[in-house]
């Protein structure tokens, strides 16, 4: 087949990709992924009970698959993102570099095409017009969403997905009892009136949140 562009010219979101560096990172550092994720993120900023979801029955996946598939606290994923919007710092520690952060606010000289850059989408050409062009979003499976936003010292975290993605049998984590009520609930289809649960509604959720937002 053909190629669509030139070697080095193009990028497309693909979710074996992150799988792809999980597997340079451990052959690199020699550290399996969730153990390399909790010395240099969970441990300093102080994260709960977390885990990949290895478990499908009596199988247990020998490594992480970092295409995804984590479970933790939602409080701990924003920790992760104000540390993001605060320059990769958490208190008195470096954790992310800054240049990373940089990288994910502009465009990929790999990916001209789109405003997405090392697994975030940002805000440079501002086509979020009600957000700050600081700002970069790292969204996926079921419409959740990670928001930054240094400018205006905001994070946001948008839950996604249904019940079956929390399930304790896949992480072995004790779960709190589970409320039934939503159980059939479904996500509204999009239309000429509605936005759905597509890209165009997480743009939505960051330009209401951003205008609710009073700067001091």
């Amino acid at each position: 087949m053909p190629l669509w562009c030139d070697p080095g010219a193009g990028y497309s979101y693909s979710s074996p990709s992150p799988h792809i560096a999980s597997i340079v990172l451990r052959n690199v550092s020699g550290m399996e992924l969730k153990e390399f994720i909790h010395e240099r993120l969970a441990k300093p900023q102080g994260w709960g009970a977390w885990d990949y979801c290895l478990h499908r029955g009596d199988f247990v996946m020998p490594h992480a698959n970092g295409a995804g598939s984590t479970a933790l606290h939602a409080t701990d994923a924003l920790r992760f993102a104000y540390c993001l919007a605060h320059q990769g710092k958490w208190k008195d520690q470096q954790l992310v570099p800054l240049d990373y952060i940089k990288k994910c606010q502009t465009w990929s000289p790999y990916n001209p095409h789109v405003p997405f850059s090392l697994q975030w989408e940002h805000n440079a050409d501002g086509h979020v017009a009600g957000a700050p062009k600081d700002a970069f979003w790292k969204s996926g499976a079921g419409g959740f969403c990670l928001y930054v936003v240094p400018s205006l010292d905001l994070v946001i975290y948008k839950l996604g997905g249904k019940d079956g993605r929390y399930d304790p049998t896949l992480t072995r984590i004790p779960q709190p009892e589970q409320k039934h009520d939503r159980d059939n609930w479904q996500p509204i289809p999009g239309n000429a009136f509605q936005e759905g649960t597509g890209a165009a509604s997480l743009g939505r959720v960051l330009e209401m949140v951003c205008a609710a937002v009073r700067v001091k």
